[in-house]
This record gives structure tokens, sequence and C-alpha cells, in this order.
């Protein structure tokens, strides 16, 4: 009950966030022209990695303080360590900051001012999120997406300037708002306690955090090497379609993230196995219906932003991931959280990441073509969704599973290929429904 609770919170939430995102999703590019939308997306890959110059130190927050009630923390070893990192980023952002001075990149400066707001926040969210108290993590989630909107609507309709760096400029003041708001609020709840900094624990958490630090860049670069080959291989017009596909896969993945941040709580304290193996199912529904989304894209695309539909075939291919990314983000990486496997995590991304390299590189060595790029990015996910089954055995693939996801990509494929966005948004979603009450019909009537 507590679950379905915090998901609804959360939900709420990320549905705001969702609205926002579309809007801002399909504003930001119709406005800014091609090249200059490729320059934003750079800016944005790059602050995608600011969270490894924490060095793995927040996870191991996350780690000890997941499944905990806010009752059984020492709240004096917490402002420490609330403490240590800020002085911690302070100095990250000034020597990166010098290096884009001494090297003349003002992206790289840009990106250096980004440092401090923005692994503060992770900091707040992780810590919220592993104490279960999901009011205030909903309320960060729709706080910053929310700034964001109203600057990039300043930028669109105010300046009407065709330039990147205004973009670029409210982003870092979105950052810096949410941190202040965040610090205030922090500092309001632990008033009159005093910080304790014990250096002995602060060296644990990045013991125990850089096994996952090594594992999340490395999930980084999983979901983002395929714009990095794009980025150094093909046309900058290619970047910016490719970079527009993943924007669209990220207006459903805010949903998947919500199911995500709620669900590590739940399984740090409860593991129930035959309750983790329904879960799967659920996913596995949801995964398959979030591609359905594909259809209400190519009617936006058509409509309203015709000079991205080049977009669509990648568009196309990477929803075909749905299933397989929601598994692997909301449970398997949770449950390597849960069950504190931190060196089988980071062990299994490596891999993945070996072979996401592998797939990447031979699309474009031999196709030379966003498209292939997207083909072997969703390969990619669904190695990874089968490799990571071989470490949960209650989670084991069975042959019904298979038959499940071969009728789907079927389904799929058939009708984001043949049918106009309408008969295919019906015809795919009359056949999906049918396959998930044939395959799970007591999981799918809960989904829907």
């Amino acid at each position: 009950m507590q679950l379905k609770k915090d998901l609804l919170k959360v939900f709420n939430s990320n549905f705001i966030n969702l609205v926002i995102g579309i809007i801002t999703g399909f504003l930001v590019p119709a406005f800014l022209s091609l090249d200059q939308y490729a320059f934003l997306k750079t800016f944005t890959l790059y602050v995608s990695y600011v969270g490894i110059l924490h060095f793995g130190f927040i996870d191991g927050i996350y780690i000890k303080y997941g499944g905990k009630f806010e009752n059984e923390i020492y709240k004096k070893k917490l402002k420490g360590e609330h403490k240590f990192l800020i002085m911690f980023q302070l100095i990250v952002t000034i020597f990166t900051g010098i290096m884009g001075f001494v090297l003349d990149d003002k992206i790289l400066i840009a990106f250096s001012v980004s440092i401090l707001p923005i692994n503060m926040q992770t900091l707040f969210k992780f810590l919220y999120q592993a104490l279960g108290e999901f009011d205030i993590y909903s309320r960060i989630m729709i706080l910053t997406p929310l700034l964001l909107l109203f600057v990039n609507l300043f930028n669109i309709f105010i300046l009407r300037i065709d330039n990147f760096w205004p973009f670029v400029i409210g982003n870092i003041l979105t950052y810096y708002a949410v941190f202040i708001g965040l610090e205030i609020y922090f500092l309001k709840k632990y008033k009159g306690i005093s910080s304790t900094i014990d250096y002995t624990e602060i060296r644990n958490h990045f013991k125990i955090g850089s096994f996952i630090m090594i594992a999340n860049l490395s999930s980084k670069f999983f979901y983002s090497i395929d714009r990095w080959f794009i980025k150094f291989a093909l046309s900058i017009e290619d970047f910016a379609f490719y970079s527009f596909a993943i924007s669209m896969m990220g207006v459903i993945k805010v949903l998947i993230n919500s199911v995500s941040m709620t669900l590590y709580p739940y399984l740090a304290r409860n593991q129930d196995k035959s309750k983790i193996n329904k879960i799967k199912k659920y996913f596995l529904i949801i995964g398959t219906l979030s591609s359905g989304g594909y259809f209400i894209f190519v009617f936006i695309v058509n409509n309203f932003l015709p000079k991205y539909i080049p977009s669509l075939n990648v568009i196309s291919i990477l929803f075909a991931g749905y299933p397989a990314i929601i598994v692997i983000d909301a449970l398997y990486i949770n449950l390597y959280k849960a069950q504190k496997r931190e060196k089988k995590y980071a062990a299994a991304v490596l891999k993945m990441l070996v072979v996401t390299i592998l797939l990447n590189f031979t699309a474009i060595t031999i196709y030379r073509s966003n498209f292939s790029i997207a083909i072997a990015t969703t390969i990619s996910f669904y190695i990874w969704y089968l490799y990571s089954s071989r470490d949960f055995p209650d989670l084991k693939i069975d042959i019904k599973e298979k038959i499940y996801l071969v009728m789907f990509f079927l389904t799929f494929l058939i009708t984001s290929s043949y049918l106009n966005w309408w008969n295919g948004l019906l015809v795919y979603y009359i056949i999906i429904i049918l396959i998930n009450h044939l395959f799970y019909k007591d999981e799918a009537k809960v989904s829907i």
C-alpha cells in the first residue's frame, strides 16, 4: 500500500514533469536552428557527466541511508557529510573552472559552474529518495523543469535570439535557484544541530560509492556512447536529429525514472521473490505500452516540427527498446544496489559498455548512419537485459517471456514501418493489449 502511495506521489510530479518536458522538448528545437540546437545538446551532453565529479561519495550516502527511516539516522553526521560535500565540490569547481580559462573553453567554464548545484541537488534527491521521503522528493522533481520552462519561454518569446548561450545560462541559473532553495530547506530542517565530520566514514562512502560510481560512469557512457560516435563521425545535422530522438525518449523516460526512484527504498526493505517477479512483469507491460508513444511523436513531428522528420526513423528503432530499458533501469540496477552487490553491478555495466562500443563501432564503420547507430544501441539494451537476468535467478527469462517479446517486436516494427500514425496507433495498442492479456492477464489488468 505504501509503495502505491509513493508511486502515486512520484507519478503525479513526473506527469507534470512530463508535460513540461514535452513543451520544452518541442519548443526549443523548433526555435533554434539545427547547428545552435546541436551546440546546446553538446552542453547538456557534457553536463550529464557532472555526477562523476563527486567520485562516488553521494552513491555511498545513498547506499548508507537506503531503506532507513529519518528517526534512525545520526543527524550530526548527516550534516557533516553535507558540509564535506559542499567544500569538496567547491574545490572541484574551482579546479575545473581554471582548466576552462587556461584552455579558453567557454563550454568547459559553463560546465564547471554547473558542478556544485547539480551535485548538491543529487545529494538531496538521493537522500530523500533513500529515506522514502517522496513528498519533498516530488517537489524537487517538479521545481527544476518548471523553472527551466519559464527560462526557455523567456528566451524564445522575449529575447528571440537564435543562439544557444541564453539557454545554457538559463540552465545554470535554474540549477542554482533549486540548489539554494534546497539548502535553505535542509538547514532549517536541521537547525540547531551541529555537524560532525567522521573522516573514517567519509572514506568508507568513497570506497563503497566508487564501485557504484564506476558503474554509473559506465552506464552514462552506455547511454550516450551512440551520441559520441555520431558527434565525431557524422555531420552536425545528424547529431541534431539523433539528439532530438534521444530527447523524445527522455520524455517517456521521465515516467520510467519515477518508478525507478520510488522502487529503491522498497527493495532495500523488502525483497520478496514472488513480488519482485511480479514487478518485472508489470515493467514489461509498461515498457510495451510506452513504445506506442512513438505514434504520437510521429503526428507532432510531421505537423509541427517538419525539419526533424529525418529523426523519425531513429525514434522508431530506439522506442523498441523500452521494455528492456525499464527492466534494466527500474529493477536490475535497483536490485544490485539494494542487495549491496556494487562490484557485480560495476562488472555488469562495464561489460555492457564494451558490448555497445563494439556494436556502435561496427555500425558506424559499415553503414555510417545514425539509423544503424540506433539499431546497435537498441540491440545493446536487450543484450544487457538478457545478461543481468543471470545475476538474479528468480528473474530468469523463460520461454514465455521470450515469445512475448518477439510478438511485441513484430507488432511494433510492422505497425511503425507500414502504417500511418493514427492507423499504427490504433492497431498497435489493440494488438499489444491483447498480447498483454494473453501472456500476463492478472498483471495487465492492474497496469491498465
